[in-house]
């Protein structure tokens, strides 16, 4: 019995000793709360995806069961919490470019996802920025600005979002 706890044992611990932090695995992909913010919410929110489970059996069934259930549940939590942040302007950071990102943002930078100008998926968010941008310009009386938000708002309404200043 106890040769088999032993390698039991030993997995687990070198199992937990491979988790990383959240905080320093996420980049800002667009506008929305700090990461604290956007973090605590889905923190709050993703105990929601845990399933119970009912075993009738042998101990080693039940035990197994259990088992089985918690890795089922920590994987749709962290779904969760990947989703849940994506929706709020974060997203996770290819391993060892997070550091990078983070020093970016620490000097005034705006943030570059990932080292390139805007993250995949993005496009949206950034053709309205541009938009406005242009718009602004436009209305200044600059001409070729007014051609690049007559590009930028068809683009944008073949998305199906219709551009309007505010």
């Amino acid at each position: 019995m106890k040769i088999k706890v032993l390698p039991a044992l030993c997995a687990a611990a070198a199992l937990c000793g491979c988790q990383t932090s959240n905080q320093t695995d996420y980049v800002q992909i667009g506008y929305g709360p700090s990461f604290d913010v956007a973090h605590a919410q889905c923190e709050l929110q993703k105990r929601s995806v845990d399933q119970g489970y009912i075993a009738i059996g042998s101990p080693g069934f039940v035990a197994g069961a259990g088992i089985g259930n918690a890795i089922g549940n920590a994987i749709a939590e962290d779904d969760f919490m990947r989703n849940c942040l994506i929706i709020s302007g974060w997203k996770r950071a290819p391993h060892g470019q997070a550091g990078a990102a983070a020093a970016s943002v620490a000097i005034g930078a705006s943030p570059t996802p990932y080292g390139i100008a805007r993250a995949p998926g993005s496009w949206i968010n950034t053709a309205l920025l541009d938009w406005k941008d242009a718009n602004n310009k436009c209305v200044a009386g600059d001409k070729a600005a007014c051609a690049t938000r007559a590009k930028l708002g068809a683009k944008l309404k073949s998305a199906g979002i219709n551009p309007s200043p505010v």
